[in-house]
């Protein structure tokens, strides 16, 4: 039986709280409305189809509560929930301190980007102390734009 040691444990939600008061509500109501106005104007009906997809989608995600993830980081590799994802299939991980949480993003051979955990109540030194043990830290990684638009935006 292989060691399946345990070094670190923790669980986290799924993404990190976002206050969103009245006036974002009502910002995202007017941006919705407005590219679905332009869609109907424009005749484009796919893309109002869309605009609405993404507003009930969106609604429907975010309407619950994050759910809750355990995280291990074991001698065999990272377990995700049930899922155990050896460290060979790992390359580097890096961390973003955001307002309120800290993000471990962990970059993947396959697959490709990057598997985004919430540190949770772990202290960001002990979780990279653990790691490092297995695949190296980058210091100087910093997250996409894409990233940077979704966390500016609150989405």
């Amino acid at each position: 039986m292989p060691d399946t040691h345990i070094l670190l444990s923790w669980t986290a939600p799924e993404r990190p709280p976002h206050a969103r008061g009245t006036r974002w509500y009502i910002a995202a109501g007017c941006v919705a409305a407005l590219l679905l106005a332009y869609a109907l104007y424009t005749q484009v009906w796919t893309f109002a189809i869309v605009i609405v997809l993404i507003a009930v989608v969106y609604g429907l995600i975010h309407s619950k509560p994050p759910i809750k993830h355990t995280v291990q980081i074991s001698t065999q590799g990272l377990q995700w929930d049930k899922t155990l994802i050896p460290w060979g299939d790992l390359t580097a991980f890096w961390m973003l301190q955001g307002p309120g949480y800290v993000e471990l993003h962990i970059d993947r051979k396959r697959l490709g980007g990057s598997l985004i955990v919430q540190t949770g109540n772990r202290k960001p030194i002990e979780i990279a102390a653990a790691l490092s043990q297995f695949i190296p830290p980058i210091v100087d990684r910093r997250e996409s734009i894409l990233d940077y638009i979704i966390r500016i935006c609150k989405l």
